[in-house]
């Protein structure tokens, strides 16, 4: 299984309708608005890396409202 953390910046007064669209994609753990350099973070889970990475630039980076994006993937420890 593999893991990463997203972190997304969007354009103001746009981070709540992003939240709320990328909370709902399939993969994605968990979706938290934060404050400082990135306006949301998801947790997402996938059986590859090649799939988080799919998940990201198909699904997540097209949101409307999304700037850009900066995944750093988990590793075990």
């Amino acid at each position: 299984m593999a893991m990463a953390i997203v972190l997304i910046s969007v354009e103001p007064g746009k981070d709540r309708r992003v939240a709320n669209a990328v909370k709902k994609l399939k993969g994605v753990d968990g979706t938290f608005l934060v404050s400082g350099l990135y306006d949301v973070v998801a947790s997402v889970k996938a059986k590859t890396a090649e799939e988080i990475l799919a998940l990201v630039y198909d699904k997540i980076r097209p949101i409307p409202g999304v700037k850009n994006s900066q995944t750093m993937f988990a590793l075990e420890v």
